[in-house]
């Protein structure tokens, strides 16, 4: 098959945009041709197809050409077009998070070649307009259960009011050029964000689940760990560092922070004062891969609707318990008692208590279940074979 991959980035700025290059090099391992499309920015991955990329919007400072462009981009509708007359034709698109930046002005260019849809969910966008379902640091589905006028009435976008009314007018616009009437199947990341969807209207039919994969490691992991905990990811208060924090405070237990985000200077000021809590910034590639493996265990506290976070599952792979919250898909990634625990999201107590259980556990054992998990429900090979499923369904129009 000929496939078009398609990502806001091609770089990788979070979890979503490493599933967008993983996907595509499990694809082109099985033999199949990829040809990448995404907004051109700093830092990016080298592509032959570079030059069909259409510039980065700057949604931080917009000037009035990215307000417009941020919700109908026709530059990168045009750049589209020329690279499927080019490289073309494709027998399926596969589209990522590309809303904010290419926008759905691509979907009609698809529409026209006539190139069936498949798109990944990495968030909630076709149910909330922020793509969070948060408000004010807690869970809400105010535009699920009601309108999704909510988004002015609270500005949930930053408190700003004008900032809300953007992203409601990009909702909308994205609805209208066929955000959900142009896509074959959509692919949710758990079956928890797949119900979350069915209750936003998204058609039953067009919505399937299938978790992220992880490559297993070939090495045995280690039989002497460390003795830290270990979060890294995003440094922001939904993912719930600050509690974790304020755990490891409380029990005097090392934790190793890996990574950046908008908290990261606040995480710094706040375990100043505390030897046992280290930051160590961005890490990532083989530097990350031996933070992870040598871990007693890596903590995802999450305080939103998480779907599929890659650490579980990179952790897992490497023979590391996890503990997580109790929140979103997390608990159909972690089998608790098993190869890691579960608590209740934002407590505290509970997180402690949850800490506490791992001086009494086989880490050893845990570990050996939580690789074999990983064979079991997340490999590649199953991962490929229910996704070329996946997209034969959508080149048959069978919404099956």
């Amino acid at each position: 098959m000929k496939i078009l991959t398609i990502n806001n980035y091609h770089r990788i700025l979070g979890g979503s945009d490493a599933v967008f290059f993983r996907t595509a090099e499990l694809l082109q391992r099985a033999g199949h041709s990829v040809v990448s499309y995404a907004a051109a920015s700093e830092g990016d991955a080298p592509s032959p197809y570079a030059s069909y990329f259409p510039a980065t919007l700057n949604t931080r400072a917009p000037r009035l050409q990215d307000i417009t462009r941020y919700i109908h981009n026709r530059e990168a509708a045009r750049r589209l077009d020329d690279l499927i007359k080019a490289e073309g034709p494709f027998d399926l698109a596969h589209l990522h998070i590309y809303y904010g930046q290419l926008t759905a002005s691509i979907l009609p260019v698809l529409r026209r070649h006539n190139i069936p849809i498949v798109q990944t969910l990495h968030e909630y966008k076709l149910a909330c307009p922020i793509y969070t379902m948060e408000r004010d640091g807690k869970v809400c589905d105010d535009c699920i259960e009601g309108s999704t006028l909510n988004v002015l009435r609270h500005r949930c976008k930053g408190g700003s009011l004008v900032h809300s009314l953007a992203v409601f007018a990009e909702f909308w616009a994205s609805r209208l050029q066929g955000d959900i009437s142009d896509i074959s199947r959509f692919i949710c990341v758990s079956d928890f964000q797949r119900r979350i969807m069915e209750r936003a209207g998204v058609p039953r039919n067009k919505l399937t689940t299938l978790h992220n994969f992880v490559d297993l490691p070939y090495e045995v992991p280690a039989a002497n760990r460390g003795q830290y905990l270990l979060y890294f990811g995003r440094i922001e208060k939904l993912k719930g560092v600050g509690t974790l924090v304020n755990a490891a405070r409380r029990c005097n237990i090392a934790l190793k922070i890996a990574g950046t985000g908008a908290m990261a200077g606040d995480l710094a000021a706040a375990i100043a004062s505390h030897p046992n809590i280290e930051y160590l910034g961005y890490m990532s590639g083989a530097p990350l891969a031996g933070l992870v493996a040598n871990a007693r265990a890596v903590v995802v506290p999450s305080e939103w609707y998480e779907n599929c976070p890659m650490s579980v599952l990179e952790a897992k792979a490497a023979g590391v318990p996890v503990i997580g919250a109790r929140v979103g898909g997390i608990p159909e990634l972690i089998r608790d008692g098993k190869d890691g625990f579960l608590f209740n999201p934002g407590d505290e107590e509970d997180l402690l208590r949850v800490i506490a259980l791992l001086d009494g556990c086989d880490l050893r054992r845990m570990g050996d279940a939580a690789r074999h998990d990983i064979a079991e429900r997340f490999a590649a090979e199953a991962h490929l074979a229910q996704l070329l499923e996946i997209y034969a369904a959508a080149q048959a129009g069978r919404l099956a």
